[in-house]
């Protein structure tokens, strides 16, 4: 499966919001690690700089991030401490286009996960990276930046995405009509 397969799922999505499985044992090694290549292919496709399995219709505990310093692949993850000071971020989502969002995050996190080829990590990880990765996380609890939003703000994207679709519709009905 290349980047090019892989599409984008996007919210308010039923399939979002479900919970991701722990990737078991045999599921461990080249194909998984291509699959995230892929991932992280789409990211960087997209100008991202992170990636959840869910978001790829994967409902497995993965995901890829960028922050600039190298890609990193995590399976699994586990977050073992948190640091009590929090940083605000302006957050973004791939699954949400247009949505962007001031987000308290912890300053850092200590993590342990596994990588695709079943090597187990520990590091803790500051700042930027630490935002993403939680971000990230909350995608394979279910859990999207919409959940993070004020009401008013949440109504507001909701009544834009309606227009969009509204607007997307009636293009294609043109489209259609005109014999495109």
């Amino acid at each position: 499966m290349t980047s090019k397969d892989l599409k984008i799922a996007l919210g308010p999505s039923q399939g979002l919001r479900k919970e991701s499985e722990e990737v078991s044992e045999e599921e461990f090694g080249e194909e998984l690690d291509k699959h995230m290549d892929s991932m992280l292919a789409k990211m960087f496709e997209l100008n991202g700089v992170g990636l959840a399995g869910v978001q790829v219709g994967d409902h497995r505990r993965i995901l890829v991030i960028d922050a600039g310093s190298g890609p990193v692949k995590i399976v699994n993850p586990e977050i073992l401490e948190s640091s009590e000071e929090k940083v605000a971020y302006t957050e973004g989502c791939l699954s949400l286009p247009g949505l962007r969002l001031s987000v308290e995050r912890s300053k850092y996190i200590k993590l342990r996960y596994s990588t695709p080829l079943g090597e187990t990590v520990e590091g803790t990880f500051p700042d930027i990276h630490s935002a993403i990765i939680q971000h990230e996380i909350d995608h394979l609890n279910g859990k999207t930046l919409l959940d993070k939003a004020s009401w008013i703000k949440r109504d507001r994207y909701m009544k834009k995405l309606k227009k969009k679709k509204r607007m997307h519709k009636r293009l294609l009905k043109e489209m259609a009509r005109h014999g495109y």
